[in-house]
Protein backbone atom coordinates (compact mmCIF):
# COMPACT_ATOMS: atom_id res chain seq x y z
CA UNK A 1 0.00 0.00 0.00
CA UNK A 2 0.96 3.35 -0.95
CA UNK A 3 1.59 6.21 1.50
CA UNK A 4 1.65 9.46 0.49
CA UNK A 5 4.40 11.81 2.44
CA UNK A 6 3.52 14.94 3.73
CA UNK A 7 4.58 17.11 1.01
CA UNK A 8 4.27 20.63 -0.55
CA UNK A 9 2.77 21.00 -3.60
CA UNK A 10 5.92 22.85 -4.68
CA UNK A 11 8.25 19.75 -3.02
CA UNK A 12 6.03 16.84 -4.84
CA UNK A 13 6.61 18.63 -8.27
CA UNK A 14 10.41 18.55 -7.22
CA UNK A 15 10.88 14.86 -5.89
CA UNK A 16 13.47 13.40 -6.72
CA UNK A 17 13.52 9.82 -8.22
CA UNK A 18 15.44 7.68 -10.75
CA UNK A 19 12.13 6.13 -11.62
CA UNK A 20 11.07 9.41 -13.46
CA UNK A 21 12.47 10.86 -16.81
CA UNK A 22 14.76 13.76 -15.55
CA UNK A 23 14.77 12.66 -12.40
CA UNK A 24 11.72 14.60 -10.66
CA UNK A 25 7.81 14.53 -11.31
CA UNK A 26 8.22 17.63 -12.95
CA UNK A 27 10.94 17.19 -15.18
CA UNK A 28 8.33 14.11 -16.82
CA UNK A 29 6.25 16.71 -18.10
CA UNK A 30 9.25 18.12 -19.80
CA UNK A 31 10.46 15.02 -21.27
CA UNK A 32 10.13 14.88 -25.30
CA UNK A 33 10.11 11.47 -25.28
CA UNK A 34 7.95 10.10 -22.34
CA UNK A 35 5.50 12.65 -23.95
CA UNK A 36 5.61 11.33 -27.14
CA UNK A 37 5.47 7.65 -26.23
CA UNK A 38 2.62 8.62 -23.84
CA UNK A 39 0.89 10.27 -27.18
CA UNK A 40 1.27 6.96 -29.38
CA UNK A 41 -1.56 5.52 -27.07
CA UNK A 42 -3.45 9.29 -27.18
CA UNK A 43 -2.91 10.48 -23.88
CA UNK A 44 -2.96 13.79 -24.44
CA UNK A 45 -6.55 14.01 -26.54
CA UNK A 46 -7.92 12.14 -23.61
CA UNK A 47 -6.55 14.84 -21.05
CA UNK A 48 -7.51 17.05 -23.09
CA UNK A 49 -11.26 15.44 -23.76
CA UNK A 50 -11.82 14.38 -20.02
CA UNK A 51 -11.15 18.16 -18.57
CA UNK A 52 -13.27 19.82 -21.17
CA UNK A 53 -16.04 17.19 -19.78
CA UNK A 54 -14.74 18.42 -16.55
CA UNK A 55 -15.28 21.95 -17.13
CA UNK A 56 -19.00 21.24 -18.96
CA UNK A 57 -19.92 19.49 -15.25
CA UNK A 58 -18.12 22.46 -13.42
CA UNK A 59 -20.57 25.25 -15.20
CA UNK A 60 -23.63 22.96 -15.63
CA UNK A 61 -23.49 21.66 -11.88
CA UNK A 62 -24.34 23.34 -8.66
CA UNK A 63 -23.56 26.83 -8.82
CA UNK A 64 -21.59 28.32 -5.83
CA UNK A 65 -22.34 31.54 -4.65
CA UNK A 66 -19.85 34.30 -6.20
CA UNK A 67 -17.93 31.51 -7.98
CA UNK A 68 -15.42 33.40 -10.15
CA UNK A 69 -16.13 30.57 -12.89
CA UNK A 70 -19.05 32.63 -13.74
CA UNK A 71 -17.42 36.10 -14.24
CA UNK A 72 -16.04 37.48 -17.31
CA UNK A 73 -12.70 39.80 -16.19
CA UNK A 74 -14.24 42.99 -16.48
CA UNK A 75 -17.25 42.12 -13.84
CA UNK A 76 -20.08 40.16 -15.85
CA UNK A 77 -21.86 37.69 -14.04
CA UNK A 78 -23.45 34.62 -16.21
CA UNK A 79 -26.31 33.28 -16.49
CA UNK A 80 -26.25 30.88 -19.60
CA UNK A 81 -23.17 28.87 -20.47
CA UNK A 82 -23.07 27.16 -24.33
CA UNK A 83 -20.64 23.98 -25.01
CA UNK A 84 -19.14 24.64 -28.36
CA UNK A 85 -16.34 21.88 -28.39
CA UNK A 86 -18.62 18.84 -28.38
CA UNK A 87 -20.38 20.52 -31.68
CA UNK A 88 -18.63 19.12 -34.80
CA UNK A 89 -20.41 21.24 -36.74
CA UNK A 90 -18.89 24.35 -35.14
CA UNK A 91 -15.54 23.07 -35.49
CA UNK A 92 -15.57 22.25 -39.09
CA UNK A 93 -17.06 25.83 -39.85
CA UNK A 94 -14.15 27.34 -37.48
CA UNK A 95 -11.86 25.60 -38.78
CA UNK A 96 -13.41 26.10 -42.99
CA UNK A 97 -12.87 29.89 -41.69
CA UNK A 98 -9.38 29.20 -39.93
CA UNK A 99 -10.99 30.86 -36.59
CA UNK A 100 -9.89 29.46 -33.18
CA UNK A 101 -12.63 27.70 -31.76
CA UNK A 102 -13.12 28.19 -27.48
CA UNK A 103 -15.22 25.49 -25.60
CA UNK A 104 -17.60 27.37 -24.33
CA UNK A 105 -19.34 30.80 -24.82
CA UNK A 106 -20.65 32.29 -21.56
CA UNK A 107 -24.13 34.71 -21.57
CA UNK A 108 -24.45 37.04 -19.00
CA UNK A 109 -25.06 40.64 -17.45
CA UNK A 110 -22.92 44.02 -16.41
CA UNK A 111 -24.97 47.23 -15.70
CA UNK A 112 -28.49 45.56 -16.62
CA UNK A 113 -26.49 45.10 -20.64
CA UNK A 114 -26.35 41.61 -21.72
CA UNK A 115 -22.55 40.68 -22.46
CA UNK A 116 -20.51 37.82 -24.08
CA UNK A 117 -17.18 36.00 -23.63
CA UNK A 118 -15.42 33.16 -24.44
CA UNK A 119 -14.36 30.30 -21.87
CA UNK A 120 -11.59 27.78 -22.58
CA UNK A 121 -10.99 24.65 -21.29
CA UNK A 122 -7.04 24.53 -20.74
CA UNK A 123 -5.69 21.78 -18.75
CA UNK A 124 -2.02 23.51 -19.48
CA UNK A 125 -2.24 26.47 -19.12
CA UNK A 126 1.37 27.03 -20.68
CA UNK A 127 -0.92 26.60 -24.00
CA UNK A 128 -3.47 29.19 -23.21
CA UNK A 129 -2.93 32.54 -25.21
CA UNK A 130 -4.67 35.36 -25.01
CA UNK A 131 -6.08 35.60 -28.13
CA UNK A 132 -7.83 32.46 -28.15
CA UNK A 133 -10.78 33.71 -26.22
CA UNK A 134 -10.09 37.59 -27.11
CA UNK A 135 -13.81 39.31 -28.24
CA UNK A 136 -12.50 39.06 -31.62
CA UNK A 137 -12.75 35.32 -31.66
CA UNK A 138 -16.19 35.55 -30.51
CA UNK A 139 -17.26 38.55 -33.31
CA UNK A 140 -15.58 36.57 -35.83
CA UNK A 141 -17.72 33.24 -34.93
CA UNK A 142 -20.86 35.10 -34.39
CA UNK A 143 -20.51 36.48 -38.27
CA UNK A 144 -20.43 32.99 -38.98
CA UNK A 145 -24.19 33.24 -38.87
CA UNK A 146 -26.73 31.07 -37.35
CA UNK A 147 -23.92 28.43 -37.26
CA UNK A 148 -23.02 29.75 -33.58
CA UNK A 149 -26.09 32.38 -33.28
CA UNK A 150 -28.94 29.31 -32.85
CA UNK A 151 -26.95 27.86 -29.79
CA UNK A 152 -27.16 31.33 -27.98
CA UNK A 153 -30.58 31.91 -27.04
CA UNK A 154 -32.09 35.60 -27.18
CA UNK A 155 -28.74 36.89 -28.33
CA UNK A 156 -28.88 40.78 -29.07
CA UNK A 157 -27.84 42.01 -31.87
CA UNK A 158 -26.38 44.72 -30.04
CA UNK A 159 -24.94 42.43 -26.95
CA UNK A 160 -21.33 43.51 -25.73
CA UNK A 161 -18.30 41.17 -26.29
CA UNK A 162 -15.51 40.93 -23.65
CA UNK A 163 -12.44 39.23 -23.60
CA UNK A 164 -12.86 35.50 -22.15
CA UNK A 165 -10.91 33.66 -19.61
CA UNK A 166 -9.00 29.88 -19.38
CA UNK A 167 -10.77 27.13 -17.18
CA UNK A 168 -7.12 25.25 -15.88
CA UNK A 169 -7.20 23.00 -12.70
CA UNK A 170 -6.31 23.50 -9.28
CA UNK A 171 -3.09 21.72 -8.93
CA UNK A 172 0.21 21.97 -8.28
CA UNK A 173 1.43 22.72 -11.92
CA UNK A 174 -0.76 25.06 -12.66
CA UNK A 175 0.26 27.23 -9.90
CA UNK A 176 3.88 26.37 -10.56
CA UNK A 177 3.26 27.54 -14.17
CA UNK A 178 1.65 30.75 -13.51
CA UNK A 179 4.19 32.03 -11.11
CA UNK A 180 7.42 31.55 -12.41
CA UNK A 181 7.08 31.79 -15.75
CA UNK A 182 10.02 30.76 -16.57
CA UNK A 183 11.64 27.24 -17.90
CA UNK A 184 11.05 25.09 -21.07
CA UNK A 185 7.03 25.59 -20.38
CA UNK A 186 5.68 28.73 -19.07
CA UNK A 187 2.82 30.92 -18.70
CA UNK A 188 1.61 33.41 -21.16
CA UNK A 189 -1.49 34.53 -19.58
CA UNK A 190 -1.77 36.19 -16.15
CA UNK A 191 -3.81 35.28 -12.92
CA UNK A 192 -6.82 37.41 -14.21
CA UNK A 193 -7.69 35.36 -17.30
CA UNK A 194 -7.33 32.36 -15.28
CA UNK A 195 -10.59 30.41 -13.40
CA UNK A 196 -9.15 27.18 -10.99
CA UNK A 197 -11.90 24.16 -11.08
CA UNK A 198 -11.14 22.08 -8.18
CA UNK A 199 -10.01 18.25 -9.08
CA UNK A 200 -9.05 14.97 -7.64
CA UNK A 201 -6.55 12.40 -8.85
CA UNK A 202 -9.66 9.79 -8.98
CA UNK A 203 -12.12 11.58 -10.35
CA UNK A 204 -10.06 12.91 -13.42
CA UNK A 205 -8.85 9.52 -13.92
CA UNK A 206 -11.48 6.73 -12.80
CA UNK A 207 -13.41 6.99 -15.97
CA UNK A 208 -10.45 6.58 -18.37
CA UNK A 209 -9.47 2.97 -17.92
CA UNK A 210 -6.12 1.25 -17.43
CA UNK A 211 -6.59 1.14 -13.62
CA UNK A 212 -5.20 -2.19 -13.39
CA UNK A 213 -2.00 -1.35 -15.26
CA UNK A 214 -1.60 2.21 -13.71
CA UNK A 215 -1.72 0.56 -9.96
CA UNK A 216 0.67 -2.13 -11.07
CA UNK A 217 3.35 0.75 -12.41
CA UNK A 218 2.92 2.65 -9.16
CA UNK A 219 3.53 -0.28 -6.69
CA UNK A 220 6.75 -1.16 -9.53
CA UNK A 221 8.04 2.31 -8.30
CA UNK A 222 7.29 2.89 -4.92
CA UNK A 223 7.67 6.09 -4.46
CA UNK A 224 6.12 7.53 -1.33
CA UNK A 225 3.43 9.85 -2.90
CA UNK A 226 -0.22 8.18 -3.65
CA UNK A 227 -1.21 8.56 -7.17
CA UNK A 228 -4.58 8.50 -5.89
CA UNK A 229 -3.96 11.69 -4.21
CA UNK A 230 -1.63 13.34 -6.05
CA UNK A 231 -3.36 14.73 -9.56
CA UNK A 232 0.22 15.35 -10.88
CA UNK A 233 1.58 11.05 -10.07
CA UNK A 234 -1.62 10.42 -11.10
CA UNK A 235 -1.32 11.60 -14.62
CA UNK A 236 2.09 10.63 -14.87
CA UNK A 237 1.00 6.68 -14.54
CA UNK A 238 -2.11 7.46 -16.47
CA UNK A 239 0.55 8.73 -19.55
CA UNK A 240 2.86 5.67 -18.94
CA UNK A 241 -0.03 3.58 -19.55
CA UNK A 242 -1.09 4.57 -22.64
CA UNK A 243 2.57 4.45 -23.59
CA UNK A 244 2.06 0.93 -22.83
CA UNK A 245 -0.97 0.61 -25.01
CA UNK A 246 0.88 1.91 -27.64
CA UNK A 247 3.61 0.00 -27.70
CA UNK A 248 1.08 -3.24 -27.53
CA UNK A 249 -0.76 -1.91 -30.34
CA UNK A 250 1.93 -1.37 -32.62
CA UNK A 251 3.39 -4.94 -31.96
CA UNK A 252 0.12 -6.60 -32.69
CA UNK A 253 -1.94 -4.47 -35.22
CA UNK A 254 -2.19 -5.79 -38.85
CA UNK A 255 0.68 -4.61 -41.01
CA UNK A 256 -1.57 -4.52 -43.67
CA UNK A 257 -3.79 -2.08 -42.04
CA UNK A 258 -7.28 -1.03 -43.76
CA UNK A 259 -10.12 0.34 -41.77
CA UNK A 260 -9.25 -1.96 -38.89
CA UNK A 261 -10.34 -1.39 -35.17
CA UNK A 262 -8.98 -3.59 -33.29
CA UNK A 263 -10.65 -3.92 -29.29
CA UNK A 264 -8.44 -3.02 -26.58
CA UNK A 265 -7.58 -5.43 -24.42
CA UNK A 266 -6.69 -4.04 -21.31
CA UNK A 267 -5.69 -7.87 -19.80
CA UNK A 268 -3.60 -7.99 -22.24
CA UNK A 269 -1.26 -5.23 -22.13
CA UNK A 270 -1.13 -5.49 -18.38
CA UNK A 271 -0.15 -9.84 -19.09
CA UNK A 272 2.65 -7.88 -21.49
CA UNK A 273 3.55 -5.22 -18.74
CA UNK A 274 4.20 -7.81 -16.40
CA UNK A 275 6.23 -10.14 -18.72
CA UNK A 276 8.44 -7.51 -18.85
CA UNK A 277 9.40 -6.94 -15.66
CA UNK A 278 12.62 -7.48 -13.78
CA UNK A 279 13.91 -7.16 -10.39
CA UNK A 280 15.41 -3.30 -11.27
CA UNK A 281 12.63 -2.36 -13.60
CA UNK A 282 11.21 0.99 -13.42
CA UNK A 283 7.75 1.68 -14.92
CA UNK A 284 9.64 4.13 -17.33
CA UNK A 285 12.56 1.79 -18.10
CA UNK A 286 9.96 -1.43 -18.61
CA UNK A 287 8.10 1.41 -21.43
CA UNK A 288 11.23 2.08 -22.86
CA UNK A 289 12.12 -2.10 -22.99
CA UNK A 290 8.75 -2.22 -24.85
CA UNK A 291 8.96 0.64 -26.85
CA UNK A 292 12.43 -1.07 -28.45
CA UNK A 293 10.55 -4.37 -29.26
CA UNK A 294 7.46 -2.23 -30.76
CA UNK A 295 9.87 -0.38 -32.98
CA UNK A 296 11.09 -3.84 -35.04
CA UNK A 297 7.16 -4.70 -35.85
CA UNK A 298 6.90 -0.85 -36.74
CA UNK A 299 10.21 -1.01 -39.37
CA UNK A 300 8.34 -3.92 -40.67
CA UNK A 301 4.79 -1.73 -41.16
CA UNK A 302 6.66 1.16 -42.37
CA UNK A 303 7.96 -1.38 -45.07
CA UNK A 304 4.77 -2.89 -46.20
CA UNK A 305 3.74 0.70 -46.36
CA UNK A 306 6.07 1.19 -48.67
CA UNK A 307 6.09 -1.44 -51.41
CA UNK A 308 2.35 -1.15 -51.17
CA UNK A 309 2.11 2.79 -51.42
CA UNK A 310 -0.46 4.12 -54.00
CA UNK A 311 1.66 4.83 -57.64
CA UNK A 312 0.33 8.67 -57.88
CA UNK A 313 2.08 12.05 -58.60
CA UNK A 314 0.37 14.59 -56.50
CA UNK A 315 1.24 16.82 -59.20
CA UNK A 316 -0.26 15.40 -62.26
CA UNK A 317 -3.21 14.07 -60.28
CA UNK A 318 -4.10 17.71 -59.30
CA UNK A 319 -4.10 18.93 -63.08
CA UNK A 320 -6.49 16.05 -64.08
CA UNK A 321 -8.83 17.07 -61.38
CA UNK A 322 -8.72 20.79 -62.52
CA UNK A 323 -9.13 20.31 -66.32
CA UNK A 324 -11.94 17.67 -65.68
CA UNK A 325 -13.50 19.96 -63.14
CA UNK A 326 -13.34 23.33 -66.20
CA UNK A 327 -14.77 20.85 -68.40
CA UNK A 328 -17.78 19.65 -66.22
CA UNK A 329 -18.69 23.59 -65.03
CA UNK A 330 -18.28 22.46 -61.22
CA UNK A 331 -16.30 23.31 -58.43
CA UNK A 332 -13.41 20.44 -58.02
CA UNK A 333 -12.95 18.15 -55.04
CA UNK A 334 -10.19 18.26 -53.35
CA UNK A 335 -6.83 16.24 -54.54
CA UNK A 336 -6.74 14.89 -50.35
CA UNK A 337 -9.99 13.79 -51.25
CA UNK A 338 -9.45 12.31 -54.20
CA UNK A 339 -6.76 10.20 -53.43
CA UNK A 340 -7.89 9.03 -50.22
CA UNK A 341 -11.12 7.44 -52.35
CA UNK A 342 -8.65 5.93 -55.40
CA UNK A 343 -6.13 4.39 -52.14
CA UNK A 344 -9.00 3.04 -50.19
CA UNK A 345 -9.82 0.70 -53.57
CA UNK A 346 -6.21 0.29 -54.50
CA UNK A 347 -5.46 -0.66 -50.19
CA UNK A 348 -8.55 -2.94 -50.71
CA UNK A 349 -7.64 -5.06 -53.73
CA UNK A 350 -4.11 -5.74 -51.69
CA UNK A 351 -5.83 -7.10 -48.32
CA UNK A 352 -7.72 -8.99 -50.32
CA UNK A 353 -4.80 -10.75 -51.74
CA UNK A 354 -2.62 -10.89 -48.26
CA UNK A 355 -5.10 -11.00 -45.58
CA UNK A 356 -4.07 -7.97 -42.68
CA UNK A 357 -0.65 -10.16 -42.35
CA UNK A 358 -0.51 -10.23 -38.50
CA UNK A 359 3.03 -9.88 -36.38
CA UNK A 360 5.69 -11.65 -36.28
CA UNK A 361 6.58 -12.56 -39.82
CA UNK A 362 8.87 -15.50 -40.97
CA UNK A 363 10.61 -14.86 -44.45
CA UNK A 364 10.19 -11.17 -44.43
CA UNK A 365 11.92 -10.16 -47.13
CA UNK A 366 10.02 -12.99 -49.29
CA UNK A 367 6.70 -11.81 -48.30
CA UNK A 368 7.89 -8.02 -49.61
CA UNK A 369 8.99 -9.35 -52.77
CA UNK A 370 5.30 -10.55 -53.19
CA UNK A 371 3.72 -7.70 -52.26
CA UNK A 372 5.86 -5.46 -54.49
CA UNK A 373 5.20 -7.74 -57.52
CA UNK A 374 1.33 -7.62 -56.79
CA UNK A 375 1.91 -4.07 -56.01
CA UNK A 376 3.27 -3.70 -59.76
CA UNK A 377 0.91 -5.73 -61.31
CA UNK A 378 -2.40 -3.04 -60.10
CA UNK A 379 -0.33 -0.01 -61.91
CA UNK A 380 -2.53 -0.42 -65.03
CA UNK A 381 -5.88 -0.43 -63.57
CA UNK A 382 -4.94 3.02 -61.58
CA UNK A 383 -5.62 5.11 -64.45
CA UNK A 384 -9.43 3.78 -65.29
CA UNK A 385 -9.67 4.09 -61.02
CA UNK A 386 -8.79 7.35 -61.03
CA UNK A 387 -10.70 8.49 -64.13
CA UNK A 388 -13.97 6.95 -62.52
CA UNK A 389 -13.06 8.59 -59.18
CA UNK A 390 -13.10 12.04 -60.46
CA UNK A 391 -15.97 11.46 -62.87
CA UNK A 392 -18.40 10.34 -60.19
CA UNK A 393 -17.08 12.89 -57.63
CA UNK A 394 -18.30 15.81 -60.82
CA UNK A 395 -21.07 14.45 -61.23
CA UNK A 396 -21.95 15.34 -57.64
CA UNK A 397 -20.27 18.72 -57.67
CA UNK A 398 -21.32 21.89 -56.89
CA UNK A 399 -21.97 24.27 -60.27
CA UNK A 400 -19.66 27.56 -60.72
CA UNK A 401 -21.17 30.56 -60.36
CA UNK A 402 -20.98 32.45 -63.50
CA UNK A 403 -21.04 36.07 -62.75
CA UNK A 404 -22.94 38.59 -65.51
CA UNK A 405 -20.99 39.85 -68.13
CA UNK A 406 -21.15 43.96 -67.44
CA UNK A 407 -22.61 45.48 -70.78
CA UNK A 408 -19.99 47.75 -72.43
Amino acid sequence: MLLTIGLTPDAELDFSSSAFPGGTLLASVYDRVFMQLSDRGGASNLVGDRWADLCAEALHGHRQPHSDLWWSEEGAVADVSIRLDDIPEIARTASRHKLQNPDFLMLGDVSENRVLWAADAKFSVDTARSKQVSGDVVRALLELGETVRRLVPGLDPDVAIHDGVFLCPDYALTHRLLRDRRGPRRATVRHHEVRLIDVTSNQFLQPLGQEGLRTFFAELDAVPIDPAHSLMLGLYYFRLARAALGCWQDQTAPLLAYRDAPPLDEAAIEAGARGLTTMRTSAWGLVQRWNDLADEVRRQRAAVDHVTSLPINGKQLREQILLTAAAAGVTPPSGTRVRRAIGSWYRSRIREQFGPIHPPVRNFGALLEELGTYNRSLHPEVAQVTKRVIDEMMAEGTPVRQEPIAPR
